[in-house]
């Protein structure tokens, strides 16, 4: 399956420093992004420094990736700048949307006072878009953590490596088989407005931070080519394991969860307060593991 026919389905389905960017009215337009104020309380200078992040950024993950912007297809990614959904809780959201002559991409930025959260992955999964969220989030975690904000959900402070290795210390890791394509198995649906929304915050947390540190281990055993060869097939076929990685999933879990235990630069203390925080109240763990990384610096 082609990626236009990718795209067709969801809707049918309901230089980097000095001169980066122009800016026009409220709108800056990027090599790649076209950038706006969502919810009009932005300067004009703090615009315009987002619009250069994020065009610095994309471009790295462009390079990471060795991807094509797809401008050609889709035109410019729309990222727009809006205020948080809930007090102090940064996200971003990817969706495409319909436009006037083809379908458009739009990365939602939902907080941006400090340093926006999730804006790499979203712009990862804009320009290396899966219909299967465990596929995205595979890809789009580990770019986050390598290119993104340190703070950024689920290693908000932390590796995904070691919020996995506190759920496998509690026995509570979900089978990554049990992973769907979809929002439901994440303990996620979408609401009335068309975002996604949470309904079991304890599962969500669990799965992104086991798809971002079985995505990191897939990079670091087999290497960027072999992941894209994945990405590729897998709009073919359903999650080609076997045939990229020469293993079921159940094979490759095994061993990506052998590699975490034997990682000596993971500190088992580290990993106990981490359960502690996500035992005590997983709705709060991120904000929680927030503060105790800053306590840490």
């Amino acid at each position: 399956m082609t990626r236009r026919m990718l795209v067709v389905l969801i809707l049918l389905a309901g230089p980097l420093i000095t001169g980066l960017s122009q800016a026009s009215s409220r709108i800056i337009e990027t090599r790649y992004l076209i950038v706006s104020d969502g919810g009009n309380k932005l300067s004009d200078d703090r615009l315009q420094i987002l619009a250069d992040q994020a065009q610095t950024v994309l471009e790295r993950i462009l390079e990471f990736w060795a991807a094509d912007s797809g401008i050609d297809e889709f035109g410019k990614i729309e990222v727009i700048f809006g205020s948080p959904r809930k007090r102090d809780y940064y996200v971003s959201v990817f969706r495409w949307t319909r436009g006037a002559a083809r379908p458009a991409r739009v990365v939602w930025v939902f907080g941006s006072e400090r340093d926006p959260q999730e804006m790499v992955h979203k712009l990862t999964s804009a320009i290396l878009f899966h219909q299967d969220k465990l596929i995205r989030n595979m890809m789009g975690i580990p770019t986050e953590e390598r290119l993104g904000n340190p703070l950024t959900f689920p290693g908000c402070g932390f590796s995904s490596d070691e919020w996995v290795l506190s759920f496998l210390k509690t026995g509570s890791l979900v089978p990554l088989s049990e992973l769907g394509p979809d929002h439901e198995s994440w303990g996620m649906r979408v609401s009335g407005d068309g975002f996604p929304s949470v309904f079991d915050r304890a599962r969500q947390t669990r799965a992104y931070a086991e798809a971002g540190s079985f995505g990191n281990y897939l990079i670091r055993t087999y290497g960027i080519n072999k992941m894209k060869e994945f990405y590729q097939l897998s709009g073919r076929k359903n999650r080609p394991w076997r045939d990229v990685f020469g293993m079921t999933i159940q094979e490759l879990e095994t061993n990506w969860l052998k590699s975490l235990q034997s990682d000596e630069a993971i500190k088992d203390e580290t990993v106990v307060t981490l359960s502690k925080l996500f035992e005590t109240n997983p709705n709060t763990a991120c904000l929680a593991a927030e503060r105790f990384s800053a306590s840490r610096r």
